[in-house]
Formats: C-alpha cells, sequence, structure tokens
C-alpha cells in the first residue's frame, strides 16, 4: 500500500543543538505563544494565570481569547466548579455564581472572592446539577465539574434568550454523543482546540448556543 499523503519537499537538514537552540529562542521571544498567552508563566507558578499573573479559566486559550473579546459587564455567570475561572469572570461580568462540591476548596478561595461573585459548597446530587435553576436566567453557564450530561441539561433550563453554555474537555466519547443530540434540538456548536494554561496537551472546550446570543457567535 502506498502513502496517499500529499508529497512535500524534504526539511531543511538541521542540528540537534541548532533545533534546541532555535526552541529555546521561540519560547524566550516576547512575541511568542509562550509569553503571549501567559503560558510559560503558568508553567512556572503552576497555576492558571496570563503573563501579568492575573487569573484565567482553566480552557483552552482559543476559547479565552473568545472570551476576552466578547464578556461585558452586563452578563451574569453561573459555574460547575470553581477556582480561577470564578475570578477571571468576576473581573469581567456583572455576577458570577459558582457551585463547587469540594468544601475545602470553598474555604480556601473564599477570602479571594469579589463582592459580585458567589461560591456555594453543594454536595453531589440533584441539588447540585439543579443550582442554576432557582438563581435563573444566566447569560453563560460553565460547566466544567461533577456529572456534566445532566449539568447541560439543566443549565438549559437556566438560560437567558440568548445565553450559551461552555462545556470543557468535550474530546470525551460521553459528551459527543450529547452534544449531537443538543444539535439535533436546534442548537449550534463551536469547539475550540489547543492546550490550557500549565499544559501543552491539546483541550477541547464546546461552545452551546442559539442565534442571537450574548458572544455574537
Amino acid at each position: 500500500m502506498t502513502d496517499s499523503a500529499t508529497p512535500t519537499p524534504p526539511a531543511k537538514p538541521r542540528s540537534a543543538l541548532s533545533a534546541l537552540l532555535r526552541f529555546l529562542r521561540l519560547r524566550t521571544h516576547s512575541e511568542s505563544f509562550f509569553n503571549t498567552t501567559g503560558l510559560g508563566r503558568s508553567f512556572r507558578e503552576n497555576r492558571p494565570v496570563d503573563k501579568d499573573g492575573e487569573p484565567l479559566p482553566w480552557l483552552n486559550y482559543g476559547l479565552i481569547r473568545l472570551l476576552d473579546e466578547r464578556l461585558d459587564q452586563n452578563l451574569r455567570v453561573f459555574e460547575y466548579g470553581s477556582g480561577f475561572s470564578t475570578l477571571y469572570f468576576a473581573a469581567r461580568a456583572e455576577s458570577v455564581t459558582s457551585v463547587e462540591h469540594v468544601p475545602e476548596w470553598v474555604q480556601e478561595l473564599q477570602p479571594y472572592l469579589p463582592d459580585n461573585a458567589a461560591l456555594s459548597s453543594v454536595s453531589p446530587g440533584p441539588e447540585y446539577i439543579q443550582a442554576p435553576i432557582g438563581h435563573s436566567p444566566f447569560d453563560l453557564i460553565l460547566v466544567d465539574g461533577l456529572d456534566r450530561v445532566e449539568c447541560v441539561d439543566a443549565s438549559i433550563e437556566a438560560l437567558s434568550p440568548g445565553g450559551v453554555i461552555i462545556l470543557d474537555d468535550t474530546h470525551r466519547s460521553e459528551y459527543q454523543i450529547l452534544l449531537g443530540n443538543l444539535r439535533e434540538q436546534g442548537f449550534k456548536t463551536l469547539t475550540f482546540f489547543g492546550p490550557k494554561p500549565t499544559s501543552i496537551i491539546e483541550a477541547q472546550s464546546t461552545i452551546i448556543y442559539r442565534t442571537d446570543n450574548v458572544l455574537g457567535i
């Protein structure tokens, strides 16, 4: 069997040392991806931050860039799961409400929360899954915690007319089935690929939306 890939010219010969030096230059260049996104700093500090040390959500950088451009101070955000994303959204939205199933993490995060962020410790189960419905509507709901399939279903009931859902880690097979079902119901999906802060592994995150949504997609 022959290789059906498109023929390409051979690479220019390069020694292992010159390849290593080129890689190091790319890492240290002021305009490199490592530096402009803060990926290098997030590696050094082992926490999701941008190049200036400001909090980032643990989502891939393509999606973070879209959120940087489209979020505004009139949006109400809900999160399943909390952390640096809570601080990120609080700095860019009217309010952020989060539920977290690890009480110790809630206690650790509470001192850093601004006035427009509310964080609750909720045990896994129906109360956790249904949490946004009692406080709805929300313009953006991030599903990045437990029972994500069930949480997406609950989130649909809690969305504002132009609201969107972000589902993280959509490379998992069970989420592909969910996304297919949502498209059959009339939702659209937009998936972002790439590394997250503190990682070089490709990750997937998907926006679930309808036309005339708050992100303008």
